[in-house]
């Protein structure tokens, strides 16, 4: 899971001091930062009438995580302030489908270490955001976090805890790990029609993962 840095732990009943001024700098100078998870790409592609793949092979940049070997994407940066692809002037230009990880700011929201609940978090990145009223944490989730958030969310940690242990010991051993890795870019991010609601498919492609894994260890294993 990536995790946004410099930020602290707050409660919904927490409150803190934040004002937006519309002065987009929190969508410049972000190259590699803004993640684009699966909920993301299948609804920007939606909104830009384009295929999930095609949108990431347009507007995203993939790393694999150290400690996992998992691809992760990152929204694409354009101009020497490396400012979001989809900055126009000062607005978003997709906002409607904007990413979790701006709709949310300045505030993140994560899995606990059980899997079944949340935690959410306060960037403190920079030093001029918080300033103004003073905001209800649980007020702004409720306005920018929805139930398939959630739902997503708590599925993904799910399915990550499942996928973690064998598809690591299959990426470290296999002689072709990037094949494991291919399965889990197809699965977990490519194969997505975006005519047809998106937490059915995820659901069932994590389960199709899970199973595909679960047969190619037990083949490996028992060479």
């Amino acid at each position: 899971m990536y995790v946004m840095k410099n930020s602290k732990q707050v409660e919904l009943s927490d409150r803190v001091r934040f004002r937006c001024t519309r002065c987009a700098a929190c969508c410049r100078h972000v190259e590699n930062t803004v993640v684009i998870e699966v909920k993301d790409a299948f609804y920007l592609a939606k909104l830009l009438g384009m295929s999930v793949i095609d949108f990431y092979t347009a507007y995203a940049n993939m790393l694999t995580l150290e400690d996992t070997g998992f691809p992760l994407f990152f929204l694409k940066t354009v101009g020497k302030d490396n400012s979001c692809v989809f900055l126009n002037g000062k607005r978003c230009s997709v906002h409607n489908a904007k990413p979790r990880t701006c709709k949310m700011y300045p505030f993140w929201v994560a899995p606990d270490d059980d899997g079944k609940t949340l935690s959410y978090n306060f960037s403190t990145e920079r030093k001029h955001h918080p300033k103004g009223s003073l905001v209800r944490v649980k007020d702004w989730m409720r306005e920018y976090l929805s139930n398939e958030d959630k739902e997503f969310i708590l599925e993904d940690a799910r399915s990550v805890m499942k996928i973690t242990r064998p598809f690591r010991i299959l990426y470290d051993n296999l002689k072709n790990p990037y094949d494991v890795q291919k399965r889990v870019l197809m699965y977990r991010h490519l194969f997505y029609d975006t005519n047809e609601p998106f937490m059915e498919q995820f659901c069932r492609n994590n389960r199709v993962l899970e199973d595909e894994l679960e047969r190619i260890i037990n083949k490996f294993t028992s060479i």
